[in-house]
């Protein structure tokens, strides 16, 4: 799966919106220059754009790479004085990015 495409599946299926309007590569490039609203959709887009280290918005991801991205925003989000709201959207990130490669792994052991 490649990073646009991972990213556009965390947009369909969590409850916040992570490009805000943009298309991924704008979205990308918004929180690369400071220039995107929400620091949590910032950290996540650089994040796993940085850990696996894409070059372009095409560029393949892996699992254990966009997990370990995201390690320090996981580990911030379950700190005793974590702010409620947080901690529910970085736990629905983590299970949907779960799930987008759940079902990338069944989709290539049925084709």
């Amino acid at each position: 799966m490649t990073y646009a495409e991972l990213i556009e599946f965390l947009e369909n299926h969590v409850n916040f919106s992570l490009l805000q309007g943009k298309d991924v590569a704008a979205a990308l490039h918004a929180a690369e220059s400071g220039a995107l609203d929400d620091p949590i959709a910032r950290e996540v887009l650089l994040s796993i754009y940085r850990s696996n280290d894409c070059s372009a918005v095409n560029a393949e991801v892996n699992r254990a790479n966009s997990f370990s991205g995201l390690a320090p925003l996981r580990l911030r989000s379950q700190a005793d004085d974590a702010d409620a709201k947080l901690f529910r959207q970085v736990l629905q990130l983590s299970q949907t990015l779960d799930q987008a490669f759940d079902e990338e792994t069944l989709r290539s052991k049925t084709s």
